[in-house]
């Protein structure tokens, strides 16, 4: 296995009643202290991250993305690629670097190190 599937990020329009939701009915727990527009639980081997979705995002194409844990985003990004796999550019943020892609039916995936540095 090249990488394992570490979180799904589910794009939500009311992050707090979402991760409330998951909490009490599912007993999940957060894994950090809650980030602007950002909580992710713990549900086992792999987490539900909770993203703020903006006011522009089409919920029949975007509620869910796959990531793939990576220790080196720029490396699996060259080596997916040479696969035929397209991604988009390397994003950094204080808490992780990854790039966004498509499976062929268009569900969203990503690559990133979150949690992995």
């Amino acid at each position: 296995m090249l990488a394992p599937v570490t979180r799904i990020v589910l794009y939500v329009k009311n992050i707090e009643k979402t991760a409330e939701f998951y909490q009490r009915v599912f007993e999940l727990k957060p894994v950090a202290p809650p980030e602007k527009g950002w909580i992710e639980l713990g549900a086992g081997g792999c987490n539900i991250a909770l993203h703020q979705a903006s006011k522009t995002v089409d919920f029949r194409r975007a509620a869910a993305k796959i990531v793939f844990g990576v220790k080196h985003v720029a490396k699996t990004k060259a080596l997916l690629e040479r696969r035929g796999l397209r991604l988009g550019a390397i994003h950094r943020t204080p808490h992780s670097t990854f790039c966004n892609g498509k499976d062929p039916e268009g569900n969203l995936l990503c690559i990133g190190d979150r949690g992995l540095r």
